[in-house]
């Protein structure tokens, strides 16, 4: 009998002490759900109300991937467009500073779903925000959700024609060549052949460089039809911004509208080719700028670099 009592009191004590662990352990995990779910609820009822509340940096912190199916899920399906367009920037936001390949691709999936939002500038948005992802970050069904996108005919359809080119979901690729064709606005046969060329499509790209090569060279096409070429990643369009950052000509004009002046335009070339080559001798700040002093140097020094560099590397892991 002593021993059986032994045994009972023993169970007791065992059972006790995890009774208190449990309470040790979860309750903060608890305590701190609930916080999280207090700071959403009154930063979302300040949005509602016409405000613009920074967001809680609590929210933004890539460990609460797993509150946002919870607690954001609601503010997603929200009446209110503005309500949406904030989840949207939370995922964003999370998204890209999380490490953990799991939390960025938890973030794209919600994302795509925003590119259905009835609203069609929050639908916007949510494109916006999924070009800053890398190739990686979606998954399989987000990807599928894209040819879903395309084959619907979606709102803004010619930025979701090149974020198809850009994850080169290749089975789409006679649905977009249709696209190319006579009878399509400007925007989306524009898009269609460039998505087609990061694809790697020989006809598109063939017909992309037929025109830009028509063009003479200005601000207009520099800033405009560059990052298109850019996008591509194709060497034969990237070797043709580098054949224009090599020339002299004074046909682009400096940014300061006060003080307008006539420059070559290899300086904001030189600028658009930096995130995409490996090895690259400059880097950009925040603004967009090359991190140098001496302009006039760091031109001089990338077009040298070209020289030497001529089996440079592309980068496509970026849109």
């Amino acid at each position: 009998m002593k021993r059986q009592g032994e045994d009972i009191f023993g169970k007791m004590r065992g059972c006790l002490s995890f009774f208190i662990f449990a309470i040790v352990v979860l309750l903060p995990c608890l305590s701190y759900s609930q916080k999280l779910d207090e700071q959403v609820s009154i930063y979302f009822t300040e949005v509602r109300a016409g405000k613009n509340p920074s967001i809680p940096k609590s929210m933004l912190l890539p460990e609460n991937v797993n509150a946002w199916k919870e607690t954001l899920a609601p503010y997603q399906r929200d009446t209110v467009a503005a309500i949406r367009a904030k989840v949207y920037m939370i995922f964003h936001q999370s998204g890209t500073s999380a490490k953990q390949s799991v939390l960025r691709q938890t973030a794209v999936h919600h994302l795509v779903q925003g590119c259905k939002d009835k609203d069609t500038g929050n639908a916007g948005l949510a494109l916006d925000y999924l070009t800053t992802f890398r190739k990686d970050d979606f998954t399989t069904a987000s990807k599928d959700s894209i040819k879903n996108l395309i084959r619907s005919k979606t709102a803004h359809f010619d930025p979701v024609l090149k974020l198809a080119g850009f994850l080169e979901l290749t089975d789409l690729k006679e649905s977009i060549r249709h696209y190319t064709k006579t009878g399509n606005v400007q925007a989306v046969r524009w898009a269609a052949l460039v998505s087609l060329s990061r694809m790697n499509d020989a006809e598109a790209t063939g017909e992309v460089m037929r025109r830009v090569r028509k063009l003479p060279v200005s601000d207009d096409i520099v800033y405009k039809i560059f990052p298109d070429l850019i996008y591509t990643r194709h060497a034969e369009a990237i070797r043709y911004m580098v054949e224009v950052m090599q020339r002299d000509d004074k046909n682009c004009m400096t940014a300061d509208a006060e003080r307008e002046e006539p420059i070559p335009c290899g300086y904001r070339i030189m600028e658009q080719l930096a995130p995409v080559i490996k090895g690259y001798p400059f880097e950009l700040d925040e603004s967009g700028d090359i991190k140098t002093k001496d302009y006039t140097a760091a031109l001089q020094k990338v077009r040298e670099w070209f020289i030497k560099h001529k089996d440079y590397t592309i980068m496509r892991d970026r849109f």
